[in-house]
């Protein structure tokens, strides 16, 4: 034997006797969860991977398949655009408690409610009897519809907060109350975005006025942002950048879901985990909760389909230091409010329970702006919580409160008793 084929033969011994101990766990290439971050680069062969159907699976298909009922409505708003809103209940009670409706945050959808099986929020609201409605905004995935536009013309994505709060959230609350005869029943649930556009809507629709929703929860709520540094660093930047994106007829941003979640969640399962979870660190502060086996879970739902009017307002937001409405210019400002500079939206007006959960590792957090917001709330019955408030070390950032490992001990166990208890009588006559 030639020393060439002998090396090869050595070559090829050693190689197959590597693999001797993935062959005992067998391989599957279909492997995209697994319990630690580093094991991703070896999930075809690690007994500590597995193959997870949640990931880039729908929100109606993860309901089912964890054996819970779902339905699908849809929603026209005034201005043409079809929302889509998902009913969810559990299969072995009938909703005895009041409707809740729970809106996602930014650039996201409703997936994040029902992807993480039994600790999924969704699921676990069914469970204790209430009626469960995922709302999702103009230009996210399962709202990306139009009477006569389409998310390739510029002209779709010419909305902001405003709009949204004004038409998305009227009509998805509308619909739940004429789907379930209880209007004036509902609790509001918002998350990040969801907040901002719940406290506009309430400010601009008193209890009393509006007759939608009983009651608001905030988690991470997202209204003042003084001192967040990545923002203040970002706004001269920023608001330049997105206007010029707006004469060039760049209106609507990260819309083709599909091919960017396929993309992300094969380059953090085949190249880089660890990148695509400090990527999460860096965004939403240092988490201690987030499960490796959850990553790409939440690269299968984020990025959703934004408009670029959503990112000027919150950067407007930061400049300005005050909760306002979309800045025009002076001039377009006289036209559509009659002053030069927009109006606030008054929290004070705000008369319906109001609860507020945030934590302290959420890179959007600062107490400060927690206490502004929760000082200028009108409502006698108002509340805020640390999550977690005792457990040291282990308070939530910006997507613990989706994806926190512990969401039973440190989120539902408070948030249920706020639910059950301090929002008042909810059960159906």
């Amino acid at each position: 034997m030639s020393l060439v084929a002998f090396l090869i033969a050595m070559g090829s011994t050693l190689f197959l006797l590597a693999l001797l101990p993935f062959c005992a766990v067998g391989i599957n290439f279909k492997n995209n969860a697994c319990h630690s971050f580093g094991m991703y680069h070896l999930a075809p062969f690690s007994s500590k991977c597995y193959y997870n159907p949640d990931v880039l699976s729908t929100v109606p298909v993860m309901t089912e398949r964890h054996d819970y009922d779902q339905e699908t409505h849809s929603a026209i708003t005034d201005d043409g655009y079809i929302l889509n809103v998902f009913r969810i209940t559990s299969k072995n009670q009938k909703p005895t408690k009041s409707p809740v409706f729970v809106q996602h945050g930014i650039a996201t959808n409703s997936g994040p409610w029902v992807d993480i099986g039994n600790r999924s929020l969704a699921f676990r609201l069914a469970d204790e009897g209430y009626d469960v409605w995922l709302g999702n905004v103009r230009g996210s995935t399962y709202s990306n519809a139009h009477e006569e536009l389409n998310v390739n013309i510029p002209k779709y994505w010419e909305f902001n907060l405003d709009t949204i709060a004004q038409k998305d959230i009227k009509t998805q609350l509308q619909l739940v109350a004429d789907q379930t005869g209880r209007a004036g029943d509902i609790i509001y649930i918002g998350h990040s975005m969801g907040t901002t556009l719940g406290f506009m809507h309430a400010s601009e629709n008193p209890g009393k006025k509006q007759g939608l929703i009983k009651g608001l929860i905030a988690l991470a709520p997202i209204v003042y942002l003084d001192g967040i540094t990545v923002l203040e660093l970002a706004t001269p930047i920023g608001i330049p950048i997105l206007d010029i994106l707006g004469i060039l007829q760049i209106k609507g941003l990260l819309y083709q879901e599909e091919l960017i979640h396929r993309f992300l969640t094969g380059f953090c399962k085949t190249v880089s985990p660890g990148v695509c979870f400090l990527l999460i660190n860096v965004a939403f502060g240092k988490t201690v909760q987030f499960q490796a086996e959850d990553l790409l879970l939440y690269y299968s739902y984020w990025p959703s389909g934004i408009s670029i009017y959503q990112l000027k307002q919150y950067l407007q937001i930061v400049r300005s230091k005050r909760f306002q409405k979309f800045d025009y210019g002076s001039k377009k400002n006289m036209e559509i409010y009659g002053q030069a500079k927009p109006p606030k939206y008054d929290l004070s007006k705000i008369d319906i329970p109001v609860r507020l959960f945030y934590g302290k590792s959420d890179s959007l957090y600062k107490q400060k702006n927690t206490d502004r917001l929760f000082g200028e709330i009108g409502s006698d019955n108002k509340e805020q919580y640390p999550t977690p408030s005792d457990i040291t070390g282990e308070d939530f950032d910006h997507i613990d409160f989706m994806y926190s490992k512990n969401m039973e001990k440190n989120l539902y166990k408070m948030l249920f008793e706020v639910l059950d208890s301090e929002f008042g009588e909810n059960s159906v006559n």
